[in-house]
């Protein structure tokens, strides 16, 4: 065996003990570059288990009876959604063939296990799993803000490839999120410290539990590749304004709007001229999606940003108040007090 040869992490899932016994000892893994992390007769278990082991690999049973291989494969998706999934069945039917083409199972192996396919499979698979890995190579070393990157085909393949298997998020954040229990691939956002697309169902409550008050910025869902440098700015708003976007498209395009005006004096007026909405409409939309009003959530992102411009030390406070929208430098400082505990001054000399 080439000593320097990845492993990936397999786990396996069959009620039947004689059966996953087989399954383990048809061949020699690790020569095929699987390692064999868990063995489990209880489907459940194994579906508790997955955030801890994360496997790469998932060579499941159909028919079992705490919870069936298909179902099994849809809920471990919302858990692990970068595996990749094998069955392992006695039966030749074609609604499972049906339903494993849907949920893009990698292969079906049919029992009794002949040793042949099975080494050919895992042969197959193995180079599978190994061109993944190039392409989110190629991903990582590439700027996502780059209105080129759709041109670039191992980009484009390598997120289509990701959305087949469900919507993703851009990402950023100022410290490396690798320890944190995410389902994240490392890309490259200019003048951010740490970037991912981060794949599965990650709505804002869920990343701020994990990543425990680091500073993060999150797009909305992406449902199409090209929409990939789009979502990369989201992801920058979001980080640079101290906000989530909401997942109700309309809140999250007016959020986009104020962002983008954060400089400029904006009434709730404009914000209905701007949509053809009602000011009560407004109003309920953002207390029902963003829980602040427009204008709160405008004045929040004015503060972000005016800390960090405080940070540089090189604009002065009534520079800094002109720059994120505030007429009244007077009132800038009280709002800012408020909020941070001390004037803008001693907000910069301590920084």
């Amino acid at each position: 065996m080439d000593s320097v040869k990845k492993l990936y992490k397999a786990i396996f899932i069959d009620d039947e003990i004689w059966a996953l016994r087989g399954l383990q000892g048809i061949v020699d893994w690790k020569e095929f570059g699987f390692d064999n992390i868990g063995a489990f007769t209880d489907s459940i278990e194994a579906l508790e288990a997955l955030p801890a082991l994360k496997p790469d690999v998932v060579f499941t049973d159909i028919r079992m009876p705490e919870i069936d291989g298909m179902t099994l494969i849809e809920r471990a998706r919302e858990i692990v959604p970068d595996a990749v999934f094998v069955i392992v069945s006695a039966y030749r039917d074609f609604e499972i063939a049906k339903k494993a083409l849907k949920n893009q199972v990698s292969d079906y192996l049919i029992k009794p296990l002949d040793k042949t396919e099975v080494r050919q499979s895992l042969s197959a698979l193995y180079e599978k799993l190994q061109e993944g890995d190039k392409d989110s190579s190629d991903v990582s070393s590439v700027d996502l803000l780059n209105d080129d990157v759709l041109n670039n085909a191992d980009v484009t393949r390598f997120v289509s490839n990701l959305l087949k298997q469900g919507p993703i998020r851009i990402l950023t954040s100022e410290a490396d999120l690798s320890g944190c229990g995410l389902n994240i691939i490392p890309v490259r956002i200019r003048g951010m410290l740490y970037s991912y697309i981060i794949t599965g169902r990650a709505n804002a409550f869920y990343l701020e539990d994990r990543v425990k008050g680091l500073r993060i910025g999150v797009s909305t869902e992406m449902t199409d590749c090209g929409e990939l440098c789009v979502k990369a700015r989201e992801a920058v708003k979001s980080f640079n304004g101290c906000f989530f976007y909401s997942d109700n498209e309309q809140t999250a395009k007016i959020q986009d709007y104020l962002y983008d005006n954060l400089s400029q004096k904006i009434t709730v007026e404009d914000v209905c001229s701007k949509f053809f909405l009602s000011k009560s409409y407004v109003f309920e939309l953002f207390r029902e999606n963003a829980e602040v009003s427009a204008m709160g959530f405008l004045k929040k992102v004015r503060l972000c940003h005016a800390a960090d411009l405080l940070k540089l030390q090189k604009t002065s406070v009534s520079q800094v108040a002109t720059a994120v929208g505030f007429d009244d430098v007077g009132y800038f400082i009280k709002t800012f007090k408020s909020k941070y505990g001390c004037t803008p001054e001693q907000y910069a000399s301590t920084r």
